[in-house]
């Protein structure tokens, strides 16, 4: 059995064409990789060093600082981009997921994050690759997510070539006052300007209960809600399109894929929050995704498609949502997401950092003592 060591240096040295950059750097050491030609396996470790003061701690979510779940997914595509450049295969981008747990969460004060994946086969059909790895991500040492099939390669999942759904119009109607209890728990739609009160958390003046949030500024996905209801369970959204916005530059010319996983997840924390949920969202993972096409700077507005399969309400009074989805841009079907899992958990929020506390170095998910 022969394993090949391969180059390990810091991400700084590496060619800025394989990932992505400024904001979206996803790791900042390779720790460890190789490669066992004989079985076709092999391993990649990469670290991010973990600041209190990212970017994403400032949007994602006020007063309630945790780093989006999503940029884990996306540092474990990039680990695989990373090994596959390693091994000298053409450029390759997020291809899918399967088997994703989320378990614990990373916090401003947590140090170090660690992407461990082990690569599972790398399968080859001409030029065409297609590389799969199984992963797990530690913060401080401890476990919070796992995922156990991630997949780069060069050609996307083919699409059913479904067309996206008819919209209803956009409200123009202007947003002048926060919503009571009852307006909010009755609305059909939601604007633009009431979307973003709700990231905000001044959206609803008199809400009985803690609200889920959603993120805000840069991590805010959802663009408005063309249309929630409870029967059929679903909803209708759209996010604007443009060669503009900030991501474009720093990941290659596309919309990072893991960006379109959180526009399902904060679509769901919507119809938590709409469906009476009281409590604090987090996503908790899914079951598969897969995607069948780059969003670029010239397409059109993304639409997304949520329907509401399943919920539950735990004996403590949390209640999780699962829901299907799929995402179009400029009316092509780009993703195909199924049984995203929302928790709306109680308690849970922390408006006391920097102070230590329970939840300061990752760990499970529970109430604040």
């Amino acid at each position: 059995m022969s394993t090949t060591v391969l180059p390990v240096k810091p991400v700084d040295t590496v060619d800025k064409s394989v990932l992505p950059t400024g904001l979206l750097t996803p790791f900042h050491e390779v720790r460890e990789s190789k490669w066992d030609e004989a079985s076709g396996t092999g391993r990649i470790v990469t670290v991010r060093k973990n600041r209190f003061d990212d970017w994403f701690y400032a949007c994602h979510f006020l007063t309630d600082p945790v780093m989006p779940g999503c940029w884990g997914l996306d540092a474990v595509w990039q680990t695989l981009r990373h090994f596959a450049g390693q091994r000298g295969l053409p450029a390759c981008k997020p291809l899918g997921m399967e088997g994703v747990s989320f378990f614990g969460q990373i916090r401003p004060y947590d140090k170090e994050v660690v992407y461990t994946v082990d690569i599972l086969s790398l399968e080859k059909d001409g030029a065409d690759f297609l590389l799969t790895g199984k992963a797990t991500v530690t913060v401080d040492g401890v476990p919070v997510y796992s995922i156990d099939s991630a997949q780069v390669g060069t050609a996307f999942w083919e699409s059913d070539g479904a067309a996206a759904p008819a919209l209803p119009p956009a409200r123009t109607d202007a947003y002048t006052a926060p919503l009571t209890w009852a307006q909010f728990k009755s609305a059909a739609s939601f604007s633009a300007p009431e979307i973003v009160a709700m990231s905000r958390g001044s959206l609803v003046s008199d809400a009985p209960n803690e609200m889920p949030l959603l993120p805000d500024s840069l991590m805010l996905e959802v663009g408005d809600v063309r249309r929630i209801t409870a029967e059929p369970a679903e909803l209708l959204a759209t996010r604007a399109n443009a060669p503009t916005e900030w991501f474009f530059s720093m990941n290659g010319g596309v919309k990072p894929a893991a960006l379109l996983v959180d526009g399902v997840w904060q679509l769901t924390g919507v119809y938590h929050a709409w469906s009476g949920s009281a409590g604090t969202g987090r996503a908790l993972g899914f079951e598969r995704v897969e995607f069948h096409g780059d969003v670029s700077p010239n397409d059109g507005d993304i639409v997304y498609h949520v329907r509401i399969v399943k919920t539950f309400r735990a004996p403590t009074g949390d209640m999780f949502i699962r829901a299907d989805a799929e995402v179009y841009a400029g009316a092509r079907k780009v993703m195909t997401i199924v049984n995203a899992n929302v928790g709306c958990h109680k308690n849970i929020r922390y408006a006391d950092y920097p102070l230590a506390s329970a939840m300061s170095t990752g760990g499970k998910l529970k109430i604040k003592e």
